[in-house]
């Protein structure tokens, strides 16, 4: 038979030569990396989140001066092109985290059929 590193590697990472509990062991691995990478988007998101709602209070804090547009308009201009960059970033990790939850119930079905077969 020709080499099969990857196969060998797996083997002793899982500690098996059976290739079910390999592939098993396989599909664990990723659905927890897949888990550890929604957590950390979810609280990328809850930061996002967070500082756009802080950056809207700081407007509406600093048009209680007055006519702030009037007095600062360059200051206007670029709060509100971060307020704008910072909600496509909020739709873009919601679409990550879309992505990776489908993973999730992908990666549970992969281990849910190797115990079917195990």
């Amino acid at each position: 038979m020709g080499a099969r590193p990857n196969i060998d590697h797996l083997k002793e990472s899982c500690g098996s030569n059976q290739l079910q509990h390999c592939f098993k062991y396989l599909f664990v691995q990723e659905w927890r990396a897949n888990e550890d990478f929604i957590s950390y988007i979810g609280q990328k998101f809850a930061d996002v989140e967070a500082k756009i709602q802080r950056k809207a209070l700081l407007i509406q804090e600093s048009e209680s001066f007055g006519p702030f547009r009037n007095v600062a308009p360059d200051a206007v201009e670029c709060m509100g092109e971060t307020q704008q960059r910072e909600q496509d970033m909020l739709a873009a990790l919601i679409s990550i985290l879309d992505l990776a939850r489908e993973g999730r119930t992908e990666k549970e079905r992969h281990v849910g059929l190797m115990d079917l077969k195990g």
